[in-house]
């Protein structure tokens, strides 16, 4: 009989711990646009005040059907912006979980560059960009810049990459 309670006790401690687990789980996954940028303000603790900040979703590059890089621009026309791309895996239609969150590179005004799983993600919230040149292994790709801000991804390690104006000028 004691061994019975025993086993008993065991079975419903384990039942709790895999219910409690599951909870957490499923409290972790992030619904919508609403909520990956709840959750990018969470993992945002480099800026101060960034409670009452604006944050916004600029763009994503999708590396494949599951894996996201979620670019944020933080501030508004009287701020400074700041541009955070984070990771995420989609786990079902519009439900996420969060990957790891990221540090650009500034290539220009409101330009940045990602290295990200053997590719690049660009971002380009200046107005005066109106095209981008990816030179990699199979020669130039030339992309036009048509909206700010513009997220585009470059599914390779290209040997070089430069910004151009309406009059085919480098920016930088």
């Amino acid at each position: 009989m004691k061994k019975k309670t025993i086993l008993l006790i065991a079975i419903l401690i384990t039942a709790v711990l895999l219910t409690a687990a599951g909870y957490e789980i499923h409290a972790s996954r992030i619904v919508g646009d609403e909520g990956l940028i709840a959750a990018a303000r969470r993992e945002i603790k480099n800026i101060a005040d960034i409670e009452e900040m604006e944050i916004a979703i600029a763009g994503r590059s999708t590396l494949d059907s599951d894996t996201h890089l979620v670019w944020f621009i933080t501030g508004n026309e009287y701020q400074m912006n700041r541009y955070i791309p984070m990771e995420f895996t989609e786990v079902k239609d519009d439900v996420y979980e969060f990957v790891h969150k990221y540090s650009a590179v500034e290539r220009g005004q409101d330009i940045y560059a990602l290295m990200w799983h053997h590719s690049y993600s660009f971002i380009v919230n200046n107005p005066d960009c109106k095209s981008i040149s990816v030179w990699g292994a199979k020669g130039e790709t030339k992309v036009n810049v048509d909206e700010i801000p513009f997220v585009y991804h470059y599914p390779g390690l290209p040997g070089e990459y430069k910004f151009y104006d309406a009059d085919g000028c480098e920016l930088r």
